[in-house]
């Protein structure tokens, strides 16, 4: 699988064409130059692929699949798989490179759903360690209280309101971001759904050499929508619960 992508990688094309075009330039017969430039392609696509599954694999958080966040994932991972059958089931061609191609995207977008499950979940233990209904009441006893308090103790009563208003900010800081956490994985699950079946009506078309070329790049586009959504909200999330 690594192998078939690195072949079809464009700075590997790049590197075939153009030593295929330096063997020309010296006068070697064609078929000997487009021999040179397959050669250099297949090494680099060997060299690439080799060295990617040396590369040490980061280690992704456990979610609990009962979870939101983990039910979430698991549609986002299906989808993922239903868009490699699709793309396998395709005829060789333009458009099966194309959605082939494509294969690397949505596996990245789906490991970053999967980072984004993991902070959701992480953000909701926090949550469950703070008692919301806890700070409200003390907040309404405090305020009360300095409301008849003498002078010589207001100073301290406003202290404590202070330290339960730092509580509720951390508490509100986490709601918000668990709450764009799973929006954003629904987003990105039901996006990946959408563009599985639009491939898999895409491999229905029995002739795929009139398939419209606009309709191609149109899953292009929609990929990396859904891919730079989960990107942003990874990096927005991380800002807001610093870090």
């Amino acid at each position: 699988m690594r192998f078939g992508k690195e072949l079809i990688d464009r700075w590997g094309l790049l590197l075939g064409a153009s030593s295929a075009g330096v063997a020309w330039a010296v006068q070697l017969p064609l078929a000997a130059a487009i021999g040179v430039g397959v050669t250099a392609l297949v090494a680099r696509a060997g060299i690439a692929a080799a060295t990617h599954e040396k590369e040490p694999v980061a280690t992704l958080p456990d979610v609990d699949a009962r979870s939101e966040e983990g039910r979430w994932l698991q549609r986002a991972r299906a989808a993922a798989n239903g868009f490699e059958s699709a793309s396998e089931s395709l005829v060789d061609g333009p458009m099966a490179g194309r959605v082939t191609a494509m294969g690397a995207g949505v596996e990245e977008t789906v490991t970053t759903l999967h980072r984004l499950a993991g902070r959701a979940a992480t953000t909701g233990r926090a949550l469950s360690r703070i008692d919301a209904a806890g700070l409200a009441a003390e907040r309404s006893r405090l305020t009360a209280n300095l409301r008849t308090a003498p002078e010589d103790v207001r100073t301290d009563l406003r202290q404590a309101i202070d330290s339960v208003q730092a509580q509720q900010d951390v508490y509100a800081r986490l709601s918000g971001a668990r709450a764009k956490l799973l929006a954003q994985l629904q987003s990105g699950a039901l996006g990946l759904e959408s563009l599985t079946t639009r491939v898999v009506e895409l491999s229905a078309v029995t002739d795929h050499a009139n398939v419209d070329t606009p309709a191609i790049f149109e899953l292009t586009d929609q990929l990396e929508g859904i891919r730079r959504g989960v990107v942003e909200t990874e990096e927005t999330t991380r800002r807001a619960l610093g870090g």
